[in-house]
């Protein structure tokens, strides 16, 4: 995404590098398709991804329920892609998402210094794939809040790499002109404090809002302010009307989002809000299916807030969710930036979970052998 400038060509390298892959994994080892669906994450997932399909009948559109099947299957290859590494190699999940993290910073501070010396002025929108600041600010955004866990949960406060990563890639956020991330990354540092509280956040939100004061010296910082809440309220307020036209099962996956608002010369094409967006497709009841997905995956996070790789994979969960009130609506669309708020925090937890039988599987095993064992 960082170097592709053309989206097709981003989308046909997921199919051809991850989604095929994986299902040709599955095909040949057909046995490990029944310890994937034994995950209520990915049974939730099954159960609101049927519903959203079925409501495609009364979308009052030319799609069938058949047609837009190949959208959840795209996701749903995402999810058992992260289990299956998990299921080899936990390790190499961990290398990978860490590399793609690096790389992530590498890009950022790329992005800046081509901003810089090409004096475009105004906001930064982005390169190869990433063509607007919003969206920029999702894929990086996430990657911060990787640092961010990754720094907090590591030995030492002074770690030199996650602290300079998440200093680039802070940088980056504050030139694209969005308040997103600075509301998602919020949430993440609250959901730290109550998972595991550590004396080393009042560091964070010290440099947090160092950083921001320091930015009022900056062009950003009057766009950032002057916008308001960009016309927010209005746009929500007139998605709910709409919604009131079939609020209990919703008007319908891929049904027209039309939105006019005072004060805009065009019309909006979604509710810039990922909840709003299952509520106006989905209803109540899709809704819920959707809140089922991010209540079971916080409780577990709850659960097994011991571990490392559950604090940083549930930590993007809530980046994620955070990040999602305020834009998007696209939830089941092609691989593109909404992915790294929705689906791919979601596929890293659902790989935890792996990785917790197989440790408790272990532990079990020297168990038993230890009780077995014959006294000398």
């Amino acid at each position: 995404m960082f170097w592709v400038g053309d989206r097709a060509l981003y989308h046909k390298l997921y199919y051809l590098t991850l989604a095929a892959p994986t299902l040709i994994v599955l095909l040949l080892e057909p046995q490990l398709l029944k310890q994937l669906l034994s995950s209520p994450l990915i049974r939730l997932f099954l159960l609101f991804s049927a519903y959203i399909l079925i409501s495609v009948q009364w979308s009052g559109t030319e799609e069938t329920s058949l047609t837009m099947s190949k959208r959840p299957l795209y996701i749903l290859m995402l999810l058992f892609a992260a289990m299956l590494i998990t299921l080899k190699s936990p390790a190499r999940l961990d290398g990978m998402t860490r590399l793609a993290a690096i790389l992530a910073v590498v890009c950022a501070a790329a992005s800046m210094v081509y901003f810089f010396y090409s004096e475009e002025g105004g906001r930064l929108n982005g390169y190869g794939a990433l063509y607007n600041p919003l969206l920029s600010s999702h894929v990086f955004g996430f990657f911060c809040a990787y640092w961010l866990s990754s720094w907090y949960l590591g030995s030492r406060s002074t770690a030199l790499l996650p602290l300079s990563a998440m200093v680039v890639l802070w940088v980056l956020l504050i030139f694209t002109g969005s308040r997103t991330p600075i509301m998602a990354m919020a949430g993440c540092i609250l959901w730290m404090a109550i998972v595991q509280w550590k004396h080393r956040l009042w560091l964070v939100i010290a440099v947090a809002v160092a950083v921001v004061v320091a930015t009022q010296s900056l062009p950003q910082s009057d766009d950032l302010m002057a916008r308001g809440v960009s016309y927010r309220p209005a746009i929500w307020a007139e998605a709910l009307r709409q919604i009131q036209a079939s609020p209990w099962i919703g008007l319908g996956f891929t049904h027209p989002q039309v939105f006019w608002i005072e004060g805009t010369q065009h019309a909006l094409a979604d509710p810039h809000n990922i909840v709003l967006g299952v509520l106006f497709e989905g209803g109540v009841v899709g809704l819920t299916l959707w809140l089922m997905m991010y209540a079971y995956a916080m409780f577990y996070a709850w659960q097994h807030r011991d571990q490392p790789c559950v604090l940083i994979a549930s930590t993007l969960v809530v980046y994620g969710f955070m990040a999602g009130l305020t834009e998007g609506s696209a939830f089941f669309s092609r691989p593109k930036e909404h992915w790294f708020l929705i689906w791919i925090p979601l596929a890293l937890l659902a790989a935890t979970r792996l990785r917790s039988e197989q440790h408790d599987q272990r532990n079990a095993a020297v168990n038993h052998r230890s009780e077995n064992r014959p006294f000398t």
